[in-house]
């Protein structure tokens, strides 16, 4: 009888086979995080020279949505920070654009993700054939999946765009279900940036009792659906 690989030996055979794949899972777990830090104190320290007229002009939303799809799409900094970010900068006018900019994010993280993962997937579950037939049932399901996914705020954007891409769920269903999925959460983030007295307090973590509820419910919401995802597929088997 074989027994499955240690984890160890098993990440070994992947990088092997597949080394981009783990730096991809590096990169979109650490350096969202270094930018985010970068970004923010640079506005902090920049921010008396920063003027903006109440009215965005139409280069300047070009240039804002160029720049917040690639840094989104990239794993540059964390969606989250962004849509605090410009919600405090620029206010209720950028929340259309910044919607556009994730939307164009997602494309960009998920065709990035198809180019790294080469068969990873297959790699990854090899040792778990339960797991590999269960994604392979529900292939035609997954725009539920990524709503949900999409919903949770604890789970991060960049990584989501890899795993959708391994999981070959096509970008129609990433742009639209995606799309539906992130706006509670992008709405919530960037009306604390708007709604912040100050840069230093859209920058930290504190929040109204009422963002914390939503935070909460958001949660339950993705949770609940991710395991309705699994457990329908597996209750049929």
């Amino acid at each position: 009888m074989n027994k499955k690989p240690p984890i160890f030996k098993h990440l070994r055979n992947i990088y092997n086979q597949s080394p981009w794949v783990l730096v991809a899972v590096l990169w979109v777990s650490i350096l969202p995080s270094i930018g985010a830090i970068i970004l923010g104190n640079w506005i902090y320290s920049h921010w008396s020279e920063i003027n903006l007229s109440p009215i965005i002009k139409p280069e300047i939303v070009l240039i804002y949505c160029i720049s917040g799809t690639f840094l989104m799409g990239l794993a540059l900094v964390p969606t989250t920070f962004f849509a605090v970010i410009s919600g405090y900068v620029f206010g209720w006018q950028t929340f259309p654009y910044l919607v556009l900019a994730y939307t164009l994010a997602s494309a960009v993280g998920y065709y990035l993700g198809r180019i790294l993962e080469k068969d990873s997937l297959d790699l990854l579950l090899a040792p778990y054939p339960k797991a590999k037939k269960l994604i392979s049932e529900k292939k035609g399901q997954m725009g539920s999946l990524i709503f949900f996914v999409r919903i949770s705020p604890v789970i991060p954007f960049a990584i989501s765009n890899l795993v959708f891409a391994m999981l070959r769920t096509g970008i129609k269903r990433v742009l639209w279900f995606g799309f539906l999925g992130m706006l509670p959460r992008t709405l919530l983030a960037f009306s604390s940036g708007a709604l912040a007295g100050s840069l230093q307090e859209a920058l930290t973590t504190k929040s109204p009792i009422w963002q914390y509820v939503l935070i909460v419910a958001l949660l339950v919401v993705s949770l609940v659906g991710i395991y309705t995802f699994f457990t329908k597929s597996a209750s049929k088997n």
